[in-house]
């Protein structure tokens, strides 16, 4: 059994393990996630989503004046597009990139302006055929002499 005398405790062994220590950011192994908000973001997100954001307010114009669809409709196209593009870096970039929610805003916002924008330029266009076809309906009154 023990060789000690009884109740008295043996020696603690010399190789102890160190207490563990509090955790210290960038020391130790680096990781290949940065933390949430010191993420870069994707190149085309902000742009996109910009965008996107413009080809909506712009709308208004477009419903006022013809002219306005020629506004945007580009910019839906163009901030759909770099949204995509911008998703597919980010996704390919395995965490290393951020904004994604803005790139989504991109889609949604720029998807949503230019078929609203679609569906009012055929509205104004058929409303413009019809309009042209009762007017030229109307008799023209001949001078009478």
């Amino acid at each position: 059994m023990s060789s000690g005398p009884p109740g008295e405790n043996p020696p603690p062994p010399d190789s102890l393990p160190p207490p563990p220590q509090p955790y210290q950011p960038g020391v130790g192994q680096p990781t290949p996630y940065a933390p949430p908000g010191v993420v870069a973001d994707a190149q085309y997100a902000m742009p996109a989503m910009v965008l996107g954001i413009l080809s909506l307010c712009l709308l208004p114009l477009a419903c006022f004046c013809g002219i306005g669809e020629l506004i945007v409709i580009p910019l839906g196209i163009v901030a759909v597009v770099l949204g995509f593009m911008a998703r597919n870096k980010i996704a390919a970039s395995q965490g290393t990139l951020g904004g994604s929610g803005k790139a989504l805003a991109a889609i949604i916002t720029g998807g949503t302006g230019l078929g609203i924008a679609i569906i009012l330029g055929v509205a104004i266009l058929l409303f413009g055929l019809a309009f042209s076809s009762i007017v030229n309906s109307i008799p023209t009154p001949t001078p009478s002499l």
